[in-house]
């Protein structure tokens, strides 16, 4: 064991500055724990009122035994803060630093580290720093940690190597504990086993008895992707609570710890390609969130002969943090040649070191089953979902499952239980879930009873025009519907994280080559550029160079954006961000449509408006992504048209059944695209309609026989026959009745817009309009009368007179002019049928 000098610096508590009185230790001379090694003074002020300065003394002992070497200060000098922490007061020989502790013994010398003297310091706090994979290995002091990275730099070097970090869930496996993964399996197994029974039997296919069971015998539809699934069973011991006291043993959910569970990992695909070539450029460890005896496991699935981790394996019983991953757990010191690759980069806080994966979710709604005590991942967009006013007010109390809760005294609060008890706790309640509602059955079921309706039916109008002769012939040659797949082994994300990795390393070495060579040429050299903190972030950046974004939308009003997650991902991925839209925006991030910033950047022009998913992909993918597929739709332009729309479901004959008509004199005609609309008074026009439809037959009587006035019939409101002659207008007289409204597809009671009576007349906002004109002059055909004696000389009458009574009987009025259009034939045969009925109730009145 060869001796080592160690360097002493002066505490930083001394009340500097300090002035050296005497040197109490010489040069040569052997020095133990506690031996005094020099004395100081300095200048007290008391922070009493007019307290004057006080010089006072004070001693420095040795912390270490060994040989004094050397002095680097003398009588008289005056040290400060600073000139203490930059420069050691005196080095001294030791044979022994203790620079390596295991279990409370040096493991250098075999001296108890655990013994304190009279300050309460020990030897063991000599050696704090922990950096083996093993929760009981060795720790090490800071200078034993430089030592020992610096050897390993150098080794990784010389092998043109880096150090990579690797997670293992959803990261490069997926896991679940759901039994209908067995069962597929094991279905999967059973149909391999009957066709190769079938292969190898000697019985010729056309002889068998089974050709009818050929196409029954369907496989699995996810065996494909299951047939490289591993398996594993954990036992109780793994799961065991560490909760002590009666409560112990408790509880519902205890199948886990009484019996452990059966774990399904698939890995994901181009695992095995993917750990053999980057095995060749990286020295791999890994580092999950699992426990020990789940992670070894994992490994000895993945890498069975050793070759690629080598035992380089920390989980979460070795890492000392539930939701924290550590970079100086492994490296204390140096990380500037260590990558890192997760699905999650909150746990590493950013790291510059990390390379972010696309979560691999195989099982499809699993999830990370070992993190389910970590923080749920925000979106990059939050939103802020309203608060119920019930509980604006109140203080909530985390409860922790009942299993795992302490004994209190009633009406106590339980002390909240160790992190550690509460992560296992909250693990195995998932496990359990899993185990009892086998989410994937339900995934599977549901995936299956997603067929379309119009298929279920089309099959059932196939089975009934087909006879039963035929349907067992069917069955025979028509194979039946394919199952479809729930679990897909399309995933390539290995692939795109292998790329990264490369180009990490090329980087990296490009750059280590470019130092050494000016390094030997003698050439003055900085800090050197080989370093993966300034790679990675510098290729991060490359993704979104040049890019402007103005986000709309996605950054909630009470938020300083400049503190979201979302602004931050952009600033490191290259982008630069801004609040208002300026003449250097090139890209507008949305997350909808129709804002005020998307109608001010398309009317601008040049600035590519695309969704919020264009954004997240390129930083999920570290790759720009084209914007066409996520380009927001631009908003219909109405352009002009020669002829108007025509709508299946229109009711009226107008173009616009619900745009208000108004006279002709009631404006100045105008050429079409001069109208000026603001000169129509459409209060006046609503009010005036409202009443119109508002009165009765009864009221324009009254108006009618005060006034007794009569109008003409106005000409436009004349009907032409098929010949073009005029048609004279008749008279009918009615019950009295209010007038007919224009009728819509729901006030008829039918689907399709069909009218309940015939007598029901859909009349146009036009019609309307013409029929209160005519009425405004006192005008009303309703008031026509008729006598027994005129029906009696009208049945006597002859053809011609008979036809135009059927005229009159078929009661043409102005107002009726407006109709739908339609057939003609049709609607005179409804005024008939009215007509009659009007005239059967009269002569009934009249005897």
């Amino acid at each position: 064991m060869a001796s080592s000098s160690t360097d002493l610096y002066l505490p930083p508590t001394f009340p500097y500055p300090i002035k050296i009185v005497s040197i109490d230790a010489q040069p040569a001379s052997s020095v133990q724990r506690g031996t005094r090694l020099l004395g100081y003074s300095f200048v007290y002020l008391s922070p009493a009122p007019d307290a004057q300065p006080e010089t006072r003394f004070g001693t420095w002992d040795s912390s270490i035994e060994g040989t004094l070497d050397k002095w680097n200060v003398k009588v008289g000098d005056v040290v400060s803060l600073r000139a203490a922490k930059e420069k050691p007061a005196v080095v001294v020989i030791e044979p022994c630093k203790h620079g390596m502790q295991l279990g409370g013994l040096c493991v250098l010398c075999g001296r108890d580290m655990t013994n304190t003297d009279y300050t309460g310091w020990s030897d063991a706090s000599r050696a704090s720093i922990q950096m083996t994979h093993s929760a009981f290995g060795p720790t090490v002091s800071l200078e034993e940690a430089q030592r020992i990275e610096r050897e390993t730099a150098e080794n990784l070097l010389k092998a043109r190597k880096l150090s990579l970090i690797v997670d293992l869930d959803q990261t490069v496996v997926h896991a679940t504990v759901d039994p209908t993964v067995g069962e597929w399996i094991a279905e999967g197994e059973e149909w391999e086993a009957r066709q190769a029974a079938k292969a190898s039997s000697s019985k010729p296919p056309e002889d068998s008895d089974d050709t009818s069971s050929d196409s029954e015998d369907e496989c699995n539809p996810n065996w494909e992707a299951l047939k490289d699934v591993k398996k594993f069973r954990l036992g109780p011991e793994s799961f065991a609570s560490l909760t002590r006291g009666p409560q112990k043993g408790k509880g519902k959910n205890k199948l886990v710890e009484h019996e452990g569970c059966m774990y399904y990992i698939k890995p994901r695909p181009g695992w095995k390609e993917f750990l053999q070539e980057t095995a060749k450029k990286y020295e791999m460890h890994v580092y999950t969130m699992g426990t020990r005896a789940y992670a070894e496991e994992v490994c000895a699935a993945i890498d069975p002969d050793g070759k690629i981790f080598r035992g380089r394996l920390l989980s979460r019983d070795e890492s000392g943090s539930l939701t924290q991953k550590s970079l100086q757990r492994l490296f204390p010191c140096d990380t500037s040649m260590v990558v890192i690759i997760d699905d999650r980069a909150d746990v590493w806080e950013w790291s510059p070191n990390l390379i972010k994966v696309v979560p691999y979710d195989f099982f499809v709604g699993i999830g990370d089953i070992n993190s389910t005590f970590l923080p749920k991942l925000e979106p990059l967009a939050p939103t802020i979902p309203p608060t119920p006013p019930s509980a604006a007010n109140a203080k909530v109390r985390p409860t922790l499952p009942t299993d795992i809760q302490q004994d209190a005294p009633p009406g106590a609060i339980p002390e909240p239980a160790p992190p550690q008890e509460i992560g296992r706790a909250q693990n195995n309640l998932a496990l359990e879930a899993q185990l009892e509602e086998r989410p994937l059955a339900k995934k599977q079921e549901a995936l299956s009873e997603s067929e379309a309706p119009h298929e279920h039916h089309r099959r059932e109008d196939e089975h009934k025009r087909t006879t039963s002769v035929q349907l067992m012939e069917q069955r025979s040659t028509t194979p039946r519907p394919e199952r479809k797949a729930l679990l897909k082994n399309d995933d390539a994300e290995l692939e795109r994280v292998s790329k990264l990795l490369d180009e990490v390393h090329e980087r990296f070495f490009n750059s280590y080559d470019a130092y050494t060579a000016r390094k030997v040429a003698g050439k003055r050299l900085e800090k050197p550029p080989y370093d993966v903190t300034r790679i990675i972030p510098h290729i991060r950046s490359e993704v979104l160079e040049g890019v402007h974004i103005l986000f709309s939308s996605v950054i909630p009003l009470d938020t300083r954006p400049e503190s979201t997650e979302i602004w931050r991902m952009a600033h490191m991925f290259g982008a630069r961000c801004y609040t208002e839209l300026k003449p250097e925006i090139t890209h507008v991030v949305a997350a909808k449509r129709g804002t005020v910033k998307v109608d001010m950047a398309r009317k601008r022009g040049g600035i590519k408006i695309v969704w919020l998913a264009w954004f997240t992909d390129s930083i999920a993918l570290w790759r720009r992504q084209d914007e066409t597929p996520y380009l927001l739709d631009e908003p219909p332009v109405a352009g002009p048209s020669s002829s108007p729309t025509t709508d299946s479901q229109q009711i009226s004959s107008d173009p616009e059944p619900d745009a208000d008509d108004w006279d002709e004199d009631a404006t100045e005609v105008k050429e079409p695209g001069s109208l000026e609309l603001g000169s129509i008074n459409w209060n006046a026009i609503n009010d005036e309609v409202d009443a119109f439809l508002n009165e009765t037959d009864d009221e324009d009587d009254a108006v009618s026989q005060a006034t007794g006035m009569r109008s003409a019939v106005a000409s436009e409101d004349e009907w032409m026959d098929e010949t073009g002659g005029e048609m004279s207008v008749y008279n009918t007289p009615r019950t009295s009745r209010k007038r007919l409204r224009s009728v819509t597809p729901s006030d008829s009671g039918s689907a399709n817009g069909a009218l309940k009576d015939p007598g029901d007349v859909l009349r146009s906002p036009l019609a309307k309009r013409k029929k209160m004109a005519a009425h405004r002059t006192g005008y009303s055909r309703l008031k026509e009368t008729i006598s027994a004696h005129d029906l009696a000389n009208a049945s006597n009458g002859t053809d011609d007179e008979n036809e135009a009574d059927g005229r009159a009987g078929r009661g043409l009025l102005p107002e009726d002019s407006e109709l739908i259009e339609g057939d003609e034939e049709d609607d005179e045969e409804e005024d008939e049928e009215e007509d009659d009925f009007l005239a059967r109730e009269l002569e009934e009145e009249l005897g």
